[in-house]
This record gives C-alpha cells, structure tokens and sequence, in this order.
C-alpha cells in the first residue's frame, strides 16, 4: 500500500464553488456620462449666449442710428431744447465722424463755429454795437467769411442751422441780459450799420441782490434760408458782462 500522507508534491488545488463569482471591479460609468452630458450642455448654452448677445448688439446701434438720424431731422426745427444733440453734431463734423453718427452723408460745405477768447478785452464807449468779436485762433471756419469785427459773410446761398449761446456772469443795472443775432442781405451792406435786422433773441436773468456770484446762460437757434454775400454778427447787452468760457456762435449749411 502506497502511503499519500508522507508525500513530496503539492496537493491539487480546490475547485470554485459553483455559484460563487469574485468581486467585481468598481466603476464610474454613470458620473462620466453626467459630466459628458453637462459639459455639452455647457458649450451650447455658450455659444448660444454669444449669437443672442451679438444679435442684441446689433440690433441696438441700429437703433441708436434711427434716433440720431430723427434727432437730426428736428435740427431743421430750430428748438432751443435740441441745440445740445446740433453743438454735438457740429462738433462730429469738425472732428470727421459725420457719416458714423448720422449712418448716412451729410453736406457740410460751409461751416462756422467761433468761440471767444479766454481773456476778452473789455469794450469801450466807441464800440457802440456791443458785438461779439471770435477768436480767430481757436475757431472753425470753412468756406464762411469771418472778419475782425465779429462779422460772418454768406460764399454760398442755402438753408443754414444757426446758433448761438452767451453766457453772462454779471446782472445789468438798467437793462435785461440779452443777445441776438442780427443779419442783412448783400444788397443793404454798403453802409456799415444800415439794413439789419434781428435773426433771433434771447434772454436770462442774474439777480443783482445777491452776493454770490452767478452765471445764466440765454440759447437759441433756428433753420434760414440765407443768401450770398448775407452777413450775420452777434450782439449782447455788454461784452463786459459776458463769460467767455462757454460762450459760441456758429452755423453750417445743410444738405441740398
């Protein structure tokens, strides 16, 4: 008899038990397909997002054009409360930008914008006109005659926006703050004080009591139809009382 409990080899591995499986491996699968999901989501959600705010863009500077170009059209009007957006427009034209603020052409031929100097000399008993005289350094002048007496002569007929703004830091003892644009045709112009006739007139009001200082500001502008060699000038109650700083004439020709 063979003896198997004093044997040299290795005894033979045990089965498996039938039904018994090992442990399975741990896994992620569904929280890789949730951050799939959502990180698909995510990038069509942003470039959703950059279409409608591009779309939305668009969408107002054409609208922004159309005020413009209606704010433009009330310029013709000649109301005071529309002289900031017409000084903003004459400003654009001066710098260039007329066709990106209006979205279209705009005819500016002739223009004028005159500003007086910093240090304004005081007038004396011989300028009995009490006329704004511009400053020739500082100021816009194209294809409109400006001479040294604060006059502007007309090259070219056709309906022009005129404006003018005067602002005064001191009250007059006897008379009312005002300034007006006083105009003639060619044919009256032989003598020089003959044949004017005011174009527009403005007033404000600085109480003479008080003994702080103060400034009122008088406005206005309008649309005329001015012909060749027509001349134009601004006159005011007293240069002396004017402030220089924010005071200006001007006017340009619109479109044909």
């Amino acid at each position: 008899m063979i003896n198997t409990f004093h044997s040299s080899f290795n005894p033979p591995p045990v089965p498996p038990r039938q039904g018994h499986r090992g442990a399975m491996p741990p896994t992620n699968t569904p929280l890789v397909k949730f951050l799939s999901v959502m990180l698909l989501l995510l990038m069509v959600l942003t470039f959703g997002g950059f279409l409608y705010l591009f779309h939305r863009l668009s969408v107002m500077q054409y609208g922004y054009s159309e005020v413009n170009l209606a704010q433009l059209e009330q310029c013709k009007e000649g109301r005071p409360e529309d002289m900031y957006f017409c000084n903003k427009m004459l400003n654009a034209i001066k710098g260039g930008s007329v066709d990106a603020l209006t979205g279209r052409e705009f005819s500016t031929t002739s223009l004028a914008r005159l500003v007086l100097p910093w240090r304004y000399p005081i007038a004396t008993a011989a300028d009995q006109w009490d006329a704004l005289i511009w400053d020739d350094e500082h100021s816009l002048v194209k294809e409109i005659r400006h001479n040294s007496k604060g006059i502007v002569t007309i090259d070219y007929p056709g309906y022009y926006y005129v404006y003018s703004q005067v602002t005064f830091s001191k009250a007059h003892m006897k008379a009312p703050l005002r300034q007006v644009i006083w105009t003639r045709k060619s044919k009256n112009s032989g003598k020089e004080k003959e044949g004017w006739e005011k174009l527009l007139v403005s007033y404000c009001s600085l109480s003479q009591s008080s003994s702080a200082p103060g400034l009122c500001t008088a406005s206005h502008a309008g649309v005329f139809e001015l012909e060749k060699n027509q001349q134009l000038f601004v006159n005011v109650t007293g240069t002396d009382l004017v402030n220089a700083e924010s005071s200006t004439f001007g006017l340009f020709k619109l479109q044909d």
